[in-house]
């Protein structure tokens, strides 16, 4: 039996790193973001911040939580909403996902 593993963030970086690193082991791979990539597996497009479609992909033996926004700025500059709204990126797909 193959293994499936679910991999938010995909399309490029340490997700698409772990993506490669995981099909070269035996590993089905599906992968999720924003922007569709040349992918070595399945690839979903998807924001994780919106709560249904991320929903829709709870049916999967494994994960890695590689999703991530971020933008630098000094602390006294963060604007809270735009703050909150990265927080929602980082933490609820994170959370939806892992507790199916």
């Amino acid at each position: 039996m193959t293994k499936s593993i679910l991999i938010t963030g995909a399309s490029k970086g340490i997700g698409r790193a772990v993506a490669d690193a995981l099909v070269a082991n035996g590993w089905a791979v599906i992968g999720v973001a924003r922007h569709k990539p040349d992918f070595p597996g399945q690839f979903i497009t998807g924001d994780l911040s919106d709560f249904e479609p991320t929903a829709q992909s709870c049916d999967v033996l494994g994960i890695v939580n590689n999703v991530c926004a971020t933008k630098h700025k000094r602390f006294g500059n963060v604007d809270p909403r735009a703050f909150f709204e990265f927080m929602k990126v980082n933490t609820q797909a994170a959370l939806q996902l892992t507790k199916f």
